[in-house]
């Protein structure tokens, strides 16, 4: 994999874990609004996909 990334350079991968995060919030209780629901499951729906048409690939070996 010599054109490949280490996960956590990826921002396709951080930004769904924020929108995860916003996900376990609301569920918890935290209610801001509807729309912020909506909003972050879209979110991650759409990242998630995007991470799947992307050419780069990530690896998720131990290196550092």
């Amino acid at each position: 994999m010599e054109n490949s990334k280490k996960w956590w350079a990826s921002k396709t991968i951080w930004i769904n874990l924020v929108a995860l995060s916003g996900s376990i919030a609301i569920s918890l209780g935290c209610d801001p609004g509807r729309w912020a629901e909506i909003s972050t499951v879209t979110l991650a729906a759409v990242n998630l996909v995007l991470r799947l048409i992307t050419r780069e690939e990530i690896s998720l070996d131990g290196n550092i």
